[in-house]
């Protein structure tokens, strides 16, 4: 298979196993009190001081973000699969509304990250496709059930199909990031009966 597919497989691949059973509410359990060592409450000198050396910008939506280098585990992953960068958005009211952390972009990452997402949260239930493109070139998992907790794994793709950025992120303003995203059901489907065949009538072409 090329490598352009890869993505596109898989997460269908995911879409059709079997559900994987996790607690409910588990993402609002593992993340109402904050994120990465931080509160929700926390504003941007407290960002600062927890993670000093990184920069503000803003995102394509014009909210303040700080990113600073940090290799940390996640989700309790092998060490191979550490974070490289963590970023943190600023929400409406002044306080943190989301941490994302960035991985090394690998396949290995990816897989690594999401079968450890279904294992802790189950089976996600929004995806977020790049479907502007004519091959899609992003694609973004959405765990949703705990609104307004909410955790997403994404990734982006060369033209090639190889992951340029493989990220997790955990929002405790799940509108941040469900604008144009879909909901999909994990739930095994019966299969249609094949349509049953006749027997070409007496004399007709062919026969």
């Amino acid at each position: 298979m090329g490598r352009a597919m890869v993505s596109a497989a898989l997460l269908g691949g995911w879409m059709m196993m079997t559900a994987v059973t996790a607690t409910a509410g588990a993402v609002a359990d593992q993340f109402r009190a904050g994120a990465f060592g931080l509160p929700w409450s926390a504003g941007k000198g407290t960002i600062e001081a927890k993670y000093p050396g990184g920069k503000w910008d803003t995102d394509d939506k014009g909210r303040a973000r700080y990113c600073a280098p940090s290799k940390q585990v996640l989700l309790k992953l092998p060490a191979q699969h550490v974070t490289k960068e963590l970023c943190f958005l600023i929400g409406s009211d002044g306080t943190l509304a989301a941490a994302m952390a960035h991985m090394n972009a690998s396949l290995p990452a990816l897989l690594a990250v999401v079968n450890r997402s279904r294992t802790m949260f189950g089976d996600f239930d929004a995806v977020v496709r790049d479907d502007a493109a004519i091959q899609s070139r992003s694609t973004a998992m959405l765990w949703t059930k705990d609104r307004p907790y909410l955790v997403r794994v994404s990734s982006t793709n060369d033209a090639d199909g190889a992951p340029q950025e493989v990220s997790f992120a955990v929002a405790d303003e799940a509108a941040l990031y469900t604008e144009g995203a879909d909901a999909v059901s994990n739930k095994p489907t019966a299969s249609a009966p094949a349509p049953a065949v006749r027997a070409p009538a007496r004399g007709a072409a062919g026969g």
